[in-house]
């Protein structure tokens, strides 16, 4: 169980400092008004890939080393959903009106992972109310989503709040992973106990 704690971990930062280092580095697009996956078709997309590949492998990890079978099943289908979003690349900023299939795929996956997401964070942390943290970062999380959904509407359809979509996805991004982290360190602790 170890290793399925530590490569949940050891992913998950990679996913932070992969994200990170591409909004550091690609001047482009604006972290604030664009999402993650767009810096693919910028000169160092290949970041963006890395951290979809690492994100998926957190998840992965982390459907294998929970033991209820609902959280099993939905932090499975982020792995899958985070994997076809990295297998199927976002369209370059500015084509709401008119998105490509890769584009669909990658936005469909993308955000039934993320959702699942966080209703397993929600049914794992419930239930371990002994890890004080893990049932606020796993609202923090559903927040943070609700709040990226409530942007990509309006993106994509009236286009009246200020574009603030990549900013609302990074920080979704960032309590999922860090919720996931604390999750891994609460089962780690349940395993040594036993």
């Amino acid at each position: 169980m170890r290793i399925k704690t530590s490569l949940i971990l050891g992913a998950a930062a990679l996913t932070a400092g992969a994200f990170l280092l591409s909004d550091l580095v690609n001047r482009e697009y604006s972290p604030v008004a664009e999402t993650v996956s767009r810096y693919v078709n910028t000169g160092h997309g290949w970041l963006v890939s890395v951290g979809l590949y690492a994100f998926t492998i957190a998840a992965a990890a982390l459907a294998l080393a929970v033991r209820e079978r609902a959280a099993r099943v939905l932090f499975g289908i982020l792995a899958v959903g985070v994997l076809l979003a990295a297998l199927f690349p976002a369209d370059p900023p500015g084509q709401w009106a008119n998105p490509s299939t890769s584009e669909q795929v990658h936005g469909i996956a993308a955000w039934i992972g993320l959702v699942c997401c966080n209703i397993g964070a929600l049914l794992f942390s419930r239930r371990r109310r002994e890890h004080t943290a893990l049932f606020p970062v796993a609202i923090a999380a559903a927040v943070a989503m609700a709040l990226f959904m409530v942007c990509t509407f309006d993106a994509m359809l009236f286009r009246e709040l200020p574009n603030l979509i990549g900013l609302t996805e990074r920080l979704a991004i960032a309590a999922d992973l860090a919720w996931m982290c604390l999750a891994a360190k609460a089962i780690q602790r349940a395993e040594t106990q036993h």
